[in-house]
Formats: C-alpha cells, sequence, structure tokens
C-alpha cells in the first residue's frame, strides 16, 4: 500500500478511537465556557466593587471618628465652660458677699444718727464705725498670702468667709456701739482677706480664652455688694440688713466644699494627681488639653522654685534676719520703682473721694443738698449711685478687655474732674448772699446728677485700675509679699480719709472736701504716665513716673 493509504487509514483509526461530539454538546461546552467567563468577570467586578466598598467604609469609618473626636472636643469644652463658670459664680457670689460690709455704714450711720435711733450715736463713734472696716482689712489681705501658699485657695476662701459670719451675727443680735465695731472689724478682715484670695484662685483655675473676662466679674461684684446693702438698707432697719447680710457668705462657705482645688497650688504642692484632677473636672475631661496644661504647670512651678532659691542664695550674704532680707528685696530697682508708681497713684485715687462716697454715701449726699440723712431722697439717690457704679464696672470690665489702661484712665480722670468741679461751682454759687435758692427738689435733683457723673467717671478708671495695677506691675516673684506691704498703707489711708470726713462735713469744709477731690483729679489727668515705648518716656522717667520695665499696666495693646 502506498504510503498516502496508510496516512489516512491511521487518520481513520484515531477519529474512531475519539468519543463522538454532537453540534448540541458542542453549543453546550460554548455556552458553559461562556458562563465561566462571565462568572469571572462577575467575581472580578464584585471584588472591585468590595474593595471600594471597604475603601468607603474606612472613609467613613475615618470622617465619623473625626467627627465623634470633634465632638468630643466641643464636649469637653462646653463641660469645660461650665465648670470654670461654676467656680467663677461661687467667687461672684462671695466677692458680692465683701462688697455688702463696705458699704454698710452709708446705711448704718443716717439710721443710728437720726433722731428717734435706739442707738444714738455722735459723729466720733459714728467716724470710727465707718473707718474701722479698713483697719482690719491689711491684716487679712497679709495673713492671706501664707495661708493661700500653705493651707491652699480654697481652704483659705472658706476660712476668710467665717469672720464676717460672726461679724454680722454680732452686729444683729447684741446692738451696742463696741459690738458694732467688733462686726465692722471682723468684716474688715474677711474682706482683705478673701478679696485677692478670690483674684488669684479665679486666674489658676481659668483658660487664657476666658481669663480676661473671668477676672474682670470681681470688680462687678464687689459693685453689686455695695448695691445690694444700699437697696436692704434704703428698706429695712440696719439690724435685719446685718441679718440678711449672714445669707451670702453661709452660701459661698457651703458651695466651695463642692469646688477643687486650684491645680496650680497643688502642682506646687507636688500633687500632681491631685493636679491632674482638678484639671479634669475644669476642662471637662479634655485629655490632651490637661496633660499639655499640667506639662507646663509642673515646669513653670520648677522655673519659679528656681527664682526663689537664687534670691535666697542673693540674700543670704547681706543677712539671714527678715527685715534685712525684706528691704533688700524692696530696694531693687525692679521692686521699689513700680512699688512707688502704684502707692502714688493708689493715694491719688484715694483722694479724689472714691471711699468716702462708697462709706458715707448717704451722708455725703444730705451734707451737699443740706437735707436730712433720713429723708427718702437722699436714700434714694445713695442706691442710684450704687447702681451706677455698678453698671459702670460692668461697662469698664468689658472696656479693659479692649482699651489701653492709659485711655481709661484719662477719660476716668477727665470725667471726674468736670464733675467736681461742677459740683464745687454749685455749691459755691448757693452759699453766695443774695441769691435767690432753687427749689428744693431741683436742687437736690442737680447735687444728685453731678454725684452720679461723679461716682461714674470715677468708677470708670480711677477706682478699678490699682487693682489691675498691683497684678500687673510688681515682679511675679515677690508679688505676694509686697501686695501686703502694699494694701496694708493703702488701707491705712483708706482709714486716715474715712476716719476724718466727717470733721469736715460743714458745708464750707464740703466745699473744700469736693475742691480737694477736683484738685486730685485735674492732677491725675495732668501727670499720668505715658505710654511704654513712647518718646516722652525719658522725660517722664527723669520725674519718676515711669517705670523700665516693659510690662507697664499703661502699654496699649498690640
Amino acid at each position: 500500500m502506498s504510503p498516502a493509504s496508510l496516512d489516512h487509514m491511521e487518520q481513520m483509526r484515531i477519529e474512531q478511537s475519539q468519543p463522538f461530539v454532537s453540534q448540541e454538546e458542542i453549543r453546550e461546552g460554548e455556552e458553559e465556557e461562556g458562563e465561566g467567563e462571565n462568572s469571572i468577570a462577575k467575581i472580578i467586578d464584585l471584588s472591585a466593587v468590595a474593595i471600594t466598598t471597604a475603601k468607603e467604609r474606612r472613609k467613613s469609618q475615618k470622617v465619623a471618628k473625626e467627627e465623634e473626636a470633634k465632638w468630643m472636643i466641643k464636649e469637653a469644652e462646653r463641660k469645660g465652660l461650665i465648670a470654670q463658670s461654676i467656680t467663677n459664680a461661687v467667687v461672684i457670689v462671695l466677692v458680692t458677699s465683701c462688697g455688702m460690709p463696705i458699704g454698710y455704714s452709708a446705711v448704718l450711720l443716717p439710721q443710728l444718727q437720726s433722731t428717734n435711733s435706739t442707738l444714738p450715736t455722735d459723729d466720733e463713734w459714728a467716724s470710727w464705725i465707718a473707718s474701722v472696716h479698713s483697719i482690719a482689712t491689711p491684716i487679712g489681705a497679709i495673713l492671706a498670702g501664707p495661708m493661700m501658699d500653705n493651707w491652699g485657695r480654697r481652704l483659705t476662701l472658706q476660712l476668710s468667709l467665717i469672720p464676717v459670719i460672726f461679724g454680722w451675727l454680732s452686729m444683729s443680735v447684741w446692738p451696742n456701739h463696741f459690738l458694732l465695731l467688733t462686726g465692722r472689724v471682723l468684716g474688715g478682715f474677711s474682706v482683705g482677706m478673701g478679696l485677692g484670695t478670690s483674684q488669684v484662685l479665679v486666674s489658676e483655675i481659668s483658660e487664657p480664652n476666658l481669663r480676661g473676662f473671668f477676672m474682670s466679674t470681681p470688680g462687678a461684684a464687689y459693685a453689686l455688694g455695695i448695691l445690694l446693702v444700699y437697696a436692704l438698707g434704703s428698706r429695712l432697719h440696719w439690724r435685719v440688713v446685718a441679718s440678711l447680710g449672714l445669707v451670702l457668705p453661709t452660701v459661698a462657705t457651703l458651695a466651695l466644699l463642692f469646688l477643687p482645688e486650684s491645680p496650680v497650688w497643688l502642682v506646687n504642692q507636688n500633687r500632681a494627681n491631685d493636679a491632674r484632677r482638678s484639671l479634669l473636672w475644669l476642662r471637662g475631661g479634655h485629655e490632651a488639653k490637661v496633660n499639655q496644661e499640667l506639662h507646663m504647670l509642673i515646669g513653670h512651678s520648677k522655673t519659679e522654685k528656681d527664682k526663689e532659691e537664687a534670691l535666697r542664695q542673693e540674700t543670704r550674704d547681706v543677712t539671714c534676719a527678715p527685715v534685712p532680707r525684706w528691704w533688700h528685696i524692696m530696694t531693687r530697682p525692679q521692686v521699689f520703682k513700680p512699688f512707688f508708681i502704684l502707692l502714688t497713684f493708689c493715694l491719688l485715687q484715694i483722694l479724689t473721694g472714691s471711699y468716702v462716697a462708697i462709706f458715707y454715701g448717704v451722708t455725703l449726699i444730705a451734707s451737699a443738698s443740706n437735707t436730712p440723712s433720713q429723708e427718702y431722697n437722699c436714700l434714694q439717690i445713695a442706691v442710684m449711685t450704687a447702681l451706677v457704679r455698678f453698671v459702670v464696672s460692668i461697662i469698664t470690665s468689658w472696656c479693659l478687655l479692649r482699651h489701653g489702661r492709659r485711655r481709661i484712665g484719662l477719660i476716668s480722670g477727665v470725667g471726674t474732674a468736670l464733675a467736681t468741679s461742677c459740683l464745687v461751682a454749685f455749691l459755691y454759687y448757693k452759699s453766695l448772699p443774695g441769691v435767690t435758692p432753687l427749689p428744693n427738689q431741683r436742687d437736690t435733683g442737680i447735687i444728685a446728677a453731678l454725684i452720679m457723673i461723679y461716682v461714674a467717671m470715677n468708677t470708670f478708671g480711677i477706682f478699678s485700675l490699682p487693682c489691675l495695677m498691683i497684678g500687673e506691675v510688681l515682679p511675679s516673684n515677690v508679688r505676694g509679699s509686697v501686695r501686703g506691704v502694699m494694701h496694708s498703707l493703702i488701707n491705712l489711708m483708706i482709714f486716715t480719709t474715712t476716719k476724718l470726713y466727717l470733721r469736715w462735713r460743714p458745708s464750707w469744709a464740703n466745699r473744700c472736701v469736693h475742691g480737694l477731690h477736683n484738685s486730685v483729679a485735674h492732677h491725675n489727668v495732668l501727670h499720668l504716665p505715658v505710654s511704654a515705648g513712647n518718646q516722652e518716656q525719658a522725660a517722664d522717667a527723669d520725674r519718676g513716673i515711669l517705670c523700665r520695665r516693659k510690662e507697664l499696666f499703661l502699654a496699649e495693646p498690640g
């Protein structure tokens, strides 16, 4: 056979050995192959969708976590704001209770010196009752410093309220001159301890963005206490007013039990865990913020301790006796220059009549208008002056956050000088022979308007600035001890002016008193120091007005 035949036969044999595949089977196979390809495509598509879904899920989870974190931060800030506001509210109640003893003499003395008084009081006793409050205030201020450092801010505030509670109790239950003086002394002691300590506590628990606002509230609360006691005294007997004076300090004492201690003091006492717990409550549980702030507090505490140790080493060569060491501190240029600037400004502030208007509010109005101090108009005017003082204190708090101290001081000085100038001129005009007197109501209305303008302008700057100056001008490492000395001298000057006022109450002397207030107000305007960095700095420094320290209170913002 030929080779071609053999190849043909072999091919036929191979074909016969293979199974027969029909056309249907072929079509089914092709369909199965198509379905397989579709399945693979579907699997690929599903995998892509799954990957995309996973990415979107992770992205949405990330966004959700970020939103949750933002919400938690906002919630922590809200809780922190509430916690700090609660603490500040308790301080406001405390400072308001400190303002009430200061204004109490203004409503007490007219009732004691009235014709139907159950406790007749002459001018000598009246001057002591009004002024003795200022004798005890520096004692409390001096003791508050070491008590704050050793026992804490919260406990010091609680202890500061105990004397004023007993003071109000003694004046309301046992009415005699000796116990009135005792109550006034106890009230002054509490005011000295409480005011400075409350400012320290507020500054240490507040966040920087809230500190300015919270630090401005004690001034308004102080004025609110004066307004409250004026309003009560215009309607009620002085013993009832003393009984009601027990309410606020009692409430503040109980409220302080539920507040945390200052984290700054806890860090200084090496109690970092307690400071952390205090910060967690004050910052609403914001862990990151608490950790950062605690780290800063620990570092600042270490720096302050190093400064104290350096100062101790510096003064060790002088002597170990306390008086020479204190004298060495006071004679340092960075201490005595701002100290005497502050002392001079505070003396001028007192001589403008700021505290005379508070301690003798009703008596001053009655003397100026020649009407009995128990007359209803005088009491109404006194309450209105207290209301003006309260409203202007709030306005001042707002202005101090936005304007420089010098600008506010100039406006206050000009306004006070103009008001007292008009008052002196009007009183002098009334005393001239042959002048037709005005109707009593119009006469009293003019005097009341001038006195209220005087109170408003005086409160706006002259009355408010010294408290801020002490905290801003004095070096931080000696601020506590120097502040005690400063408060002692200031209150000694307040005692002197309030003790002598009743001796100057006759009409001719009254004009002289207002004339003195007017002259000092003009002096404040003409000699108010310029801003730090001004071109006239050198000339003013030569006159002993401006300190070289760059952070003087007089610097304008920015």
